[in-house]
């Protein structure tokens, strides 16, 4: 297996891994960090990242849904500008609700049969069967009951993941290889999602994009209108309260673009959300085109006259 590809895996900044006791979650994870050059974060280290940020922050969401969302929104926060430096992978802790729904975050279960975690604790700590079965099951039913109470997340709830891998039938060396394999199919659909929607809106919000889309057609460059919203800010319960929608998106360039031919005095707010895009998707690229820009532009290839 080839070492990690930057341009292959430029998408997923976070993995969250939640695995069955004996699954071999652990080893995947510590060697699919290797070959992608991801940083591991596991039980031994969480809190110590959390406490970087947040130094009276628990390691644990608290009771109660309303101090649970905060933890949520903390702990999102810390592990998001860590990934900024260096991707992650992390092992358990309730990753895969930390980061649901996150566009650069992809969420893996593995599991394995009873029999076969069975057979990997007997070898492993030469337990008699009766012993190992005894521990296997209460260690599930302990985690099953972490993630439930402190989550409030149905552990194997597979509409949590993005993939599910049984461990019964495949090394650890070939259950990375399939993960990569669907680490890459799901960013090559988003990235055709994004390039999917109908090229041409049968209405422009503003008339400046209609003009901005036939000065993209003159110069042949493919676009889209208005492809994706982007989440900003959400209230205390997690819902979305401040959303943003770029105007255009260039897929050759892998660029948004937003114009802002108001006001002057309106377009601090523009400015002001596209700070916020900024801060939340740093490996998003963005570029705003004013009415100065926009005019100039008109001009110099005499539009006008069209």
């Amino acid at each position: 297996m080839s070492k990690g590809n930057p341009e292959r895996n430029s998408r997923v900044k976070i993995i969250t891994i939640s695995r069955e006791v004996e699954s071999w979650g652990d080893e995947i994870g510590n060697y699919l960090a290797s070959v992608l050059s991801f940083r591991v974060v596991d039980s031994k280290n969480f809190h110590e990242h959390l406490k970087k940020y947040y130094p009276n922050l628990p390691p644990e969401p608290p009771p109660g849904e309303k101090e649970r969302n905060i933890w949520l929104r903390k702990a999102r926060f810390c592990f998001e500008k860590i990934a900024q430096e260096s991707p992650l992978i992390i092992l358990g802790r309730g990753g895969q609700k930390i980061f649901e729904n996150h566009p650069d975050s992809f969420h893996i279960l593995v599991v394995a049969s009873l029999q076969t975690r069975l057979q990997r604790v007997v070898q492993k700590y030469s337990q008699e069967e009766t012993i190992a079965l005894r521990i296997l099951l209460q260690q599930d039913k302990k985690r099953e009951r972490f993630l439930l109470e402190k989550f409030d997340v149905e552990w194997k709830n597979p509409a949590l993941y993005h993939f599910t891998i049984n461990t019964s039938f495949y090394s650890v060396e070939k259950a990375t290889e399939l993960i990569l394999e669907a680490i890459e199919s799901f960013q090559r659909e988003t990235r055709s999602q994004l390039g999917s929607p109908p090229r041409k809106p049968s209405i422009f919000a503003h008339p400046s994009e209609e003009e901005f889309a036939k000065l993209l057609d003159f110069y042949g460059i493919k676009w889209l209108y208005e492809p994706k919203t982007f989440p900003l800010e959400w209230d205390e319960e997690g819902n979305v309260v401040e959303a943003f929608t770029p105007d255009f998106y260039l897929p050759e360039f892998n660029t948004f673009i937003e114009l802002t031919t108001q006001r002057q005095k309106l377009v601090w707010r523009k400015n002001k959300k596209v700070r916020k895009f900024r801060e939340l998707y740093p490996d998003l690229k963005i570029k705003i085109i004013y009415s100065r820009n926009l005019e100039h532009i008109r001009k110099k290839l005499e539009l006008e006259d069209e």
